[in-house]
């Protein structure tokens, strides 16, 4: 006759469900008596899953892994589709895909490997077959041939179709998905790696697809999911190119070096010239120089666009004598062949951008190349990708009037009135310049900045990262205005005072860079003998400048005639005897400079030049156009 333990009437029980309860008493009190309760119901009932599945439990409270494998083999074997263990499979592979376990979870693991292999495999597939979620079906798929690298070639392309299919009909239309990330992260680094014969069209489609993953998932808000992706389509482009007998695959395989893959692409495609029209060396030429390209474009976007500083690319100012002595520049890069420097006072020269033409080059130098290259931009979408490039491109190529027809198209900023500004200073439409200029300078940066010392360098052609801070944007745009009055400087007879004056006040912003300038308006000013200019007081601070004019009115700097007290005429048809016959209006003149060399260092450059722009509009715009 049973006992009744615990108020329970025993009388009730089955002898079966008798001896687990027993067991299950004895667990918390003495495991060795819990374990003996279950060897005799294993004794009585060989064949019932829930004595079975109690014996597993117990070893799994014990922390005893291998006995705990063997109960849970036995288990599958004997009872396949009891619910219970159903339950307990599928936390055993959840566990497996888990990236970091806790310690259940970690032992659940450990239990698995003590699992015969061919019972692993069989659970794998069955568990895979099992699931009705076609995503959780993917995912076993993937643990299967992880875990059992010899059955990719069984279940590889099985798994790549059901990713194919289930992305056309879950996710349409959309590269960054859970059907592609699995595709693109796991699937075809397996399979690339596996002695798998792939389509040649399936495997150029699923490289496709691949790159078109990583470019949309990298231009969408990082969440860290994946680590390296570059590295990742990197392997991608290696494994897949390898398949396809790509000669140019083994080069993906390198540590990335923009200038390396660069010499490496344009190598391969000296070597094969006369044969850049056949789908063999066109396709594989195009599809790793547009891979190469886009990640130099990605990292040169990311070096010019900061969370600390914003560059601006913007043509800069070359001058045609070449000093022996000259000192090496600051970050400066130049590209022999086309005769252009790229400098920045930035940590970055850009020289991504040569290396990005170059290959833009490469893509377009055959028919088909070029038709090619057109078709692969439109499936990848790739147009937003490419925009800001195509307007460097143009502005590398010198083509001004393409520039100024891109930049005309984007929303206005102060890049692009300032690009818009360089640009119309190229077209000699100095009217349109000067409207962008004061739209830049209304519109400038609370940081500061520092000026610039590369703004001018020796070159044929000169491009320049401008930073977008205060002063080196007031500097450019004073240094184009500047240029834009000293091309009147040579006209037969020259430019007149107020120009003469304009010049001295935008040479302030870096002087000393524009002192040949000065030395050259200064003997412009004793050749005629005077000059005039009312808005000297308002906006000419420099001390230099100033000792400069006050040495030309003395006797022995000229006795030039300076009227550049505004309204007072103190100045004005005066000069100072060498007796001192004028010695109360050389004092006055003495003070007068005083007071202007009192106010530099004082009264900030950047907010007078800024006034002086906005302000003296009319007037500048009078020195600029030819009357």
């Amino acid at each position: 006759m049973l006992e009744k333990t615990s108020g329970v009437d025993n009388s009730q029980l089955s002898k079966e469900d008798y001896l687990i309860m027993r067991a299950k008493e004895a667990l918390p009190i003495d495991i060795y008596a819990a374990k003996s309760w279950l060897i005799t119901a294993r004794s009585l009932f060989p064949h019932s899953a829930k004595v079975q599945f109690e014996a597993y439990r117990i070893e799994k409270l014990s922390k005893n892994v291998k006995e705990a494998a063997k109960c849970f083999s036995e288990i599958f074997q004997n009872f396949p589709d009891d619910r219970d263990i159903w339950k307990e499979i599928e936390t055993v592979t959840s566990c497996l895909r888990m990236e970091q376990c806790d310690s259940e979870a970690e032992f659940l693991c450990q239990m698995f490997q003590h699992i015969p292999q061919e019972l692993q495999h069989r659970l794998l597939v069955m568990t895979a077959d099992h699931s009705e979620d076609t995503m959780e079906h993917c995912k076993l798929l993937l643990l299967l041939l992880h875990r059992f690298p010899q059955t990719i070639s069984t279940h590889g392309p099985r798994l790549v179709e059901t990713l194919l299919t289930a992305e056309k009909h879950s996710h349409p239309g959309r590269a960054v998905n859970g059907f592609r990330k699995l595709l693109a992260c796991d699937a075809l680094p397996l399979l690339g790696n596996a002695p798998v014969e792939l389509n040649p069209r399936l495997s150029l489609r699923l490289l496709c697809k691949a790159i078109d993953f990583y470019l949309a998932y990298m231009q969408q808000p990082q969440d860290n999911q994946i680590q390296h992706p570059w590295d990742r389509l990197f392997q991608v482009v290696e494994l897949i190119g390898k398949k396809l007998e790509w000669e140019l695959s083994n080069i993906f395989s390198l540590p990335w070096n923009r200038d390396t893959f660069c010499e490496r692409l344009h190598q391969y495609a000296i070597a094969h010239s006369a044969n850049l029209c056949e789908e063999v060396v066109g396709r594989q030429l195009l599809m790793c120089s547009i891979v190469v390209l886009l990640r130099i474009l990605h990292e040169h976007n990311a070096l010019i666009n900061n969370d600390e500083i914003v560059y601006c690319l913007v043509e800069a100012f070359g001058e045609c004598i070449h000093s022996p002595t000259e000192p090496e520049l600051k970050k400066r890069k130049r590209d022999d062949n086309a005769g252009i420097v790229v400098t920045s006072d930035g940590d970055y020269n850009g020289n991504g951008l040569a290396l990005a033409v170059k290959l833009w080059d490469l893509l377009h130098s055959s028919e088909y190349l070029q038709r090619e290259t057109g078709k692969m931009i439109q499936q990848l979408r790739l147009d937003s990708l490419l925009n800001s490039f195509l307007t460097d491109l143009a502005m590398y190529k010198g083509v001004h009037h393409e520039v100024l027809t891109r930049l005309s198209q984007e929303p206005g900023s102060l890049s692009v009135h300032l690009r818009l500004a360089s640009t119309c200073f190229l077209l000699k439409d100095y009217k349109s310049m000067l409207e962008y200029i004061v739209l830049v300078i209304g519109a400038l940066s609370t940081v500061p900045g520092k000026v610039s010392h590369n703004l001018i360098v020796p070159c044929t052609r000169h491009l320049h990262y401008l930073t977008l801070a205060r002063f080196p944007v007031i500097q450019y745009c004073c240094r184009l205005l500047l240029l834009a009055i000293k091309e009147h400087f040579s006209l037969p007879g020259g430019v007149g005072d107020l120009a003469i004056g304009h010049a001295l006040v935008l040479m302030q912003i870096d002087w000393p860079q524009e002192a040949s300038t000065l030395s050259a308006i200064t003997e412009r000013i004793i050749n005629r003998g005077s000059f005039s200019y009312p808005l000297f007081q308002a906006y000419v601070i420099c001390v230099d400048i100033l000792e400069e004019l006050t040495y030309l009115w003395t006797e022995h700097g000229g006795g030039v005639s300076l009227d550049i007290a505004a309204g007072s005429g103190v100045l004005q048809n005066r000069r100072i005897a060498t007796r001192g016959a004028d010695k109360g209006v050389r004092e006055e003149v003495k003070q007068a400079m005083r007071r202007q060399a009192a106010r530099d260092g004082i009264d900030p450059l950047d907010e007078l030049l800024q006034k002086f722009i906005i302000n003296e509009k009319a007037a500048i715009l009078h020195s600029l156009i030819i009357q």
